[in-house]
C-alpha cells in the first residue's frame, strides 16, 4: 500500500502561480480539511458549481452525476458530507498544477480519513478548480466512486451495496 504523507502545505508553498488563485485554492483546501463550512462558503463565487462526474451512479452523462450550483447547494454538499466524515489525515502525496493562465489549479492526491461511521476512507482524487476573481467559480472532483460508495454507505448504479474492500 502506498505510504500517504500529509504534505499540501509544503507542496503548494513550492507551486507557483499567481498569488490570488494560489491563495483561495489554499483556504478552500484548508476549510474543507478543517470542515469549516464558514470558511469553505466564504472561498465560493455567487455562481459557483461543484460537479463529481466519476460519481456512484456510473453513468457519466450530463444530468446523471452528482452537481451543485451555486452558494446553497454547495456548502449543502459539504454539510452534508461534513456530518458523514470523522478525522483526516489531509491531503497526501500532493501534485498541484497551475494553468498557463493561472486561473486553473489541478490537485492529484490520496486522501486518508476515518469516517462518522467507523469506516475508513483512502481515496486518490484529482480536482479541477476555476478561480475567478479570487474566489471559486468552478470545481470538478474526480475519485474511486466504489471507495466513496462503501465509506459513505452509498449504493453503486443506485441498487449494489459495498460492504467490504480488499486490504
Amino acid at each position: 500500500m502506498t505510504e500517504l504523507i500529509p504534505d499540501f502545505q509544503a507542496v503548494l508553498a513550492r507551486t507557483a502561480g499567481p498569488p490570488e488563485t494560489l491563495d483561495v485554492f489554499r483556504r478552500w483546501n484548508e476549510a474543507v480539511d478543517a470542515q469549516d463550512l464558514k470558511a469553505v462558503r466564504a472561498c465560493m463565487a455567487d455562481d459557483i458549481v461543484l460537479e463529481i462526474p466519476f460519481s456512484e451512479s456510473g453513468q457519466v452523462e450530463e444530468g446523471k452525476f452528482r452537481r451543485y450550483t451555486g452558494v446553497e447547494e454547495v456548502t449543502g454538499f459539504w454539510a452534508t458530507a461534513f456530518q458523514a466524515e470523522g478525522d483526516s489525515a489531509g491531503p497526501c502525496n500532493c501534485e498541484i498544477t497551475v494553468s498557463a493562465d493561472g486561473t486553473t489549479v489541478f490537485l492529484e492526491t490520496f486522501g486518508k480519513l476515518t469516517m462518522a461511521n467507523g469506516r475508513d476512507y483512502r481515496n486518490r482524487y484529482v480536482m479541477k478548480m476555476v478561480t475567478r476573481e479570487g474566489l471559486v467559480a468552478h470545481v470538478r472532483e474526480y475519485y474511486n466512486p466504489i471507495q466513496s460508495a462503501y465509506a459513505f454507505g452509498r449504493p453503486i448504479a443506485g441498487r449494489l451495496m459495498v460492504e467490504s474492500l480488499p486490504s
